[in-house]
């Protein structure tokens, strides 16, 4: 370790050191996470998997309401922020200091690693890289509140699903009138 290092930085390199010496690793490698700088999850994921260091950036592909249509986009699952795994003393300075990235999520001094079953519970959910939201189920006679689009905010009772497309039936209860409609699965959330 360098003598001239300043104090925060030296500081941060002993609790790296102590980390590795609690923990009694030696070129042990640990899933971290990576704070990257705004929409640059990619790019900070493509220049580490470039230097050798394995990285889990999983994106969410879901509908959204753009411009008056339903429309699916993907999306990063966790907006400015990656997985990466390296050797927390020997790596550390190259994930640092990649393009894109903004920090190694720290807790005070000690950056703290990931379990591998959370990992693994994410990677178990995704299909290239991408997780398909499950469309939600809701019961006959259970309210449901409408979350996007047009008639957002209005609420009703949930009658069926329309088989075979991603819609369903709703009747719509206001002070005013009752009527059925239907309606996107993906606009409508359960009220309770």
């Amino acid at each position: 370790m360098n003598c001239f290092m300043t104090g925060e930085k030296n500081n941060f390199l002993f609790n790296l050191i102590m980390f590795q010496v609690n923990n009694k690793i030696d070129n042990m490698k640990f899933w971290f996470v990576v704070n990257t700088k705004p929409k640059n999850e990619d790019r900070a994921a493509s220049n580490l998997t470039e230097g050798g260091i394995e990285v889990l950036a999983p994106k969410i592909k879901l509908k959204k309401y753009k411009n008056g249509r339903l429309v699916e986009v993907v999306e990063q699952m966790f907006p400015n922020y990656i997985f990466v795994k390296f050797q927390p003393v020997e790596e550390f300075r190259l994930v640092k200091y990649t393009r894109g990235v903004k920090t190694i999520v720290h807790f005070g001094n000690r950056i703290v690693p990931v379990q591998d079953e959370i990992i693994e519970f994410i990677k178990s959910r995704l299909v290239d890289g991408v997780a398909v939201l499950q469309k939600p189920k809701f019961k006959k006679g259970e309210k449901v509140l409408i979350k996007d689009g047009p008639f957002k905010g209005l609420s009703g009772i949930f009658e069926k699903e329309m088989e075979g497309r991603e819609r369903v039936t709703i009747l719509l209860d206001s002070v005013q009138f009752a009527a059925s409609m239907e309606i996107d699965i993906d606009l409508v959330a359960s009220a309770q």
